[in-house]
Formats: structure tokens, sequence, C-alpha cells
């Protein structure tokens, strides 16, 4: 992290006590609803078939791609272009509600052939109910876009934490009444709902006629937002279209669960960032120093919420599989070990691309998407031969590579070493490669005749406590120093020796 002479100037300390609010607010909706999107997807894995999630994931690789193309980075843009004129926000809300009703009929157009695409002909009805999102979403992209921008996270939070509790429960109870994949479609929906809703008792926005000539920069920013969205939806459900094109409906239901356990309660750590990253790193866009020093707080804090969590779920994958979902889960074990592994990187470089839009580096950004697009896409086809772990191992092998490269100019824009990011993240990596060593010596020398339910609940213990040893024996002076500034943000002082 930076050191103390990069400490923040006074008029930062309110910034810094929104930031420390706003995330709280955010790990307070994440964990309070993470419990049971856990529980609703457990049981609802074991009422449904690996065939009624697949089913759900075909669908899912087409509405992630419309879905960008209806949001069409607004939101990005009133986040970042904070000189946006009110009237121009107005016209921009209409843009966002066009955009939408054209998501929701370009799916209806394409429901029918998609279903003839992956073999699936159940997948037309599903795809035209749940399309009824883009145009549901639509009517809060604005106005969610610009409570982050005021850091409202509080209210953010807690429509978050509405959505969170609704979701899961109306999936479960179609499961249980034996709607199979309909009991996914219909939780999706009911999320949507619920956002707009409290979206938009928190905060409305008029209503404007778009007159685009006077929206040019706009659209120019949002242009480059969305192509690297687009790129990014490509690769990132690009493993699911190969899946279910090459390795059949079973098997994606099989990856898809593992993703859905690699990534869930990863992103949920990182979503509680996400929340307040785009109007944290807005509001200090002009000042680098600031910049900087919020970027490394942000990777220290991700690095050691993440990094472990993510080694630990690889380390007992097998065993977490067989115990939890049971026998006809086996083939979601090893795709999960390397997702999760994955998943834990991909937390940390997850805020480069906050960062490009938050400094106007789009065009960038843009290109690097698309060659992170173009080299997972042949990784997954590739992959494929060797089944989902085969795939899986795609995203292990490339992304790590196209993420340095976008460090590069993540160096030049805040004019940091590869040294200062790497001390950021020793928090999180010392104690997990321990860790890592730890468990492997445990499971192969002492617990490989045990029964997996025995040896998935000692391996958590043991991972546990040499993490917790050997982060608090190499890193204690600086675990002090994180809390010292924490306490004296809350109560208001002067955080004369910030953590970074």
């Amino acid at each position: 992290m930076a050191s103390p002479a990069d400490s923040p100037p006074r008029d930062n300390q309110s910034l810094d006590q929104s930031a420390l609010s706003g995330v709280a607010w955010a790990s307070a909706a994440k964990l309070s609803t993470q419990v049971l999107a856990w529980a609703s997807t457990i049981i609802v894995a074991r009422i449904l078939n690996p065939s009624d999630f697949g089913l759900m994931t075909m669908a899912t690789v087409f509405l992630g791609v419309v879905m960008m193309l209806s949001e069409f980075g607004v939101g990005s843009a009133v986040v970042t272009l904070r000189e946006l004129a009110p009237e121009k926000l107005y016209q921009l809300n209409s843009i966002s509600l066009l955009l939408g009703l054209g998501g929701t009929l370009v799916t209806v157009l394409m429901a029918y052939p998609l279903g003839l695409f992956f073999r699936a002909p159940e997948l037309p009805p599903v795809l035209m109910v749940v399309g009824l999102t883009f145009l549901i979403s639509s009517f809060q992209i604005v106005p969610a876009a610009m409570l982050r921008r005021e850091l409202r996270f509080r209210t953010l939070a807690l429509i978050d934490i509405g959505r969170g509790l609704l979701m899961p429960t109306v999936t479960l109870i179609g499961a249980l009444l034996g709607l199979r994949y309909w009991a996914l479609a219909l939780g999706t929906v009911a999320g949507a709902v619920a956002t707009m809703v409290f979206t938009l008792y928190c905060r409305r926005i008029a209503f404007a006629r778009p007159r685009l000539t006077g929206l040019r920069e706009v659209l120019h920013f949002s242009r480059d937002v969305l192509v690297s969205r687009l790129a990014y939806i490509i690769y990132q459900d690009g493993d699911f279209a190969v899946a279910g094109r090459r390795l059949g409906q079973a098997a994606v239901g099989d990856y898809s669960l593992a993703w859905t356990l690699a990534t869930s309660p990863i992103e949920k750590l990182t979503l509680v960032l996400s929340d307040v990253t785009p109007g944290l790193f807005s509001a200090v866009q002009n000042d680098r120093p600031a910049l900087r020093r919020y970027f490394l707080n942000l990777s220290e804090i991700l690095c050691i919420a993440t990094f472990p969590a993510a080694v630990g779920l690889a380390l007992v994958s097998i065993d977490l599989v067989a115990v939890v979902l049971g026998p006809k889960w086996v083939g979601a074990g090893p795709p999960l070990a390397l997702l999760a592994l994955y998943a834990g990187a991909r937390s940390v470089t997850g805020l480069f691309g906050h960062l490009f839009i938050a400094t106007r580096e789009t065009r960038f950004m843009m290109w690097i998407s698309i060659t992170g697009a173009v080299c997972l896409l042949t990784g997954f086809i590739v992959g494929s031969n060797w089944g989902t772990a085969g795939i899986a191992a795609a995203w292990l092998l490339i992304h790590p590579s196209i993420s340095v490269c976008a460090f590069t100019r993540v160096r030049r824009v805040l004019d940091l070493s590869g040294i200062q990011y790497l001390k950021a993240l020793r928090l999180g990596l010392d104690g997990s490669a321990a860790m890592a060593l730890a468990v492997l010596a445990f499971q192969t020398f002492l617990a490989s005749t045990w029964s997996p339910g025995l040896r998935l609940i000692a391996s958590m213990l043991v991972g546990a406590a040499v993490f917790g040893l050997t982060s608090w024996l190499l890193h204690r002076a600086r675990l002090r120093e994180i809390l010292d500034w924490l306490t004296r943000v809350r109560r208001g002082g002067t955080p004369a020796a910030e953590p970074a």
C-alpha cells in the first residue's frame, strides 16, 4: 500500500467516512442475503436436475448480451460525467427506456432461433418471459446511477437487501411447487421487479425527448463502455455457450452450478466494493494521489477478503460436492476447483475496469476487452475437448495474462510501481499460500482415508487456523494499523496514518 506520507488531506476525510459507511452498508446487505441465497441454491439444486440449470444457463448466455446493449453504458456515463446538466439526464433516462423496450423485443424475436441453435425446445418461452427484465430494468438505470454518484450507499444497500430476499424466495417456492426451470426464470423476473420498484421509490428522474446532437460526448463515452462490456459478456458467457453446444445440457448444468458455487461467495464480497467504487473513483477522478490511495486500499481489502475464500474452496471442492450436493452432481467437482482459483484472481483485477472508466480510459478498456474475448473464446473451444474441467482451465490459464496487460495501463494512469501493487496484495497472498500448503499436506498425509464429510470439516478448520496464524505473525503491525484507521474514520477523527 501507499506510505503514511500519502495520508488523505482533511478535505478527503468526509469521503473516507462515506466510503467506509458505504462498505459497511454494502457488506451488511450482501452478507444478510448470502445465507439465504446459498441455502436456496443448495435446496433448489437438490430438487431440480442439471438439465434445468443448463436450460436457464443457455438463456443467460443470450440475455447477457442483450442486457449490455439495452443499457448502452448509460449508467457508467451518468456516474463518471459529473458535469452533465439535468436536462441531459432526463434525455438519457428516455434513451434507457427505449433501449430496454428494444431489448425485450429482440429477445422475443430471437427466442425460437436460439431454441433451435441449442437444440432445446423448452428454451423459447423461458427467454420470452425473462426478456421482460430488460424493459423492467430500464426504468431504474439512470436513477440507480444517480444514487451511486451521490454516494447514497445506505439506500443502495437496502435496495439490494430487498432484491436479495425476494429473488431466492421466489425461486425456492417455484422449485417446491414443481415448476422446474420456470422457478429459476420467475426468480430472475421477481428480482428485476423488486430492484425497479425500490429504486424508483428512492430516486426518480424525469423523462425528456432525446436530442442526440447534444449528447455526442456522452454517447461516445457510452459506446466505448458498451463495446467493452459486450466483449466481456462474450467471454464471460462464452464458456456456457461452448459447453452447451459441445458438451450437452447436463454438462452445462454441472458447469453452471460449479460456476455459481465458485463465484457467488466471491462476487458477494467484490460487489460490496463494486457498489462503492464507481462513485468513489468518480469523486476523486481529478486527484491522482487520492485515486491511487483508494485503488491500493481497495485492492488490499479485496485480496484479504477473497483470496483465502477462493483458495480454500478450491482445496475442498471435491469433498464439498460429495457431501453437500450428492452423487448426481459429481461432475461439478473438477471445474469448481479451477473456477474458485480464477474467481479469487478476478476479484482483484475487477478494479481495473472501474479505474479505466473513472479516468476516461475507455478506449483502452474497449480494446483489452476485445482481446480478452478473442483469446478466451478460443481457449474455451480448445478446452472443451477435455470436458468442463478443460473449459474452466482456460479461465485460469488465459485470464491472468490479459490482466497483466491491463495492469500496464493502470501503472501509467496512477504512476504506480509493480512493487507497490504487490505489497498491497501481500496481506492476502501470504496467508493463502501457507494455508494451501498446510491443507494439501493434511489431506495427502493424514486424511486421505477419512470420510468426505470429516475431511471437509477438518480441512476447513486447518485452513482457517493456518491462514489466521500466518497473517498475524507476518502482518500484525499492518492489521493493527488498519484497525486504528477504521476506528479514527468511524469516529470522525483525523486519519493521520491512514491504512495505505
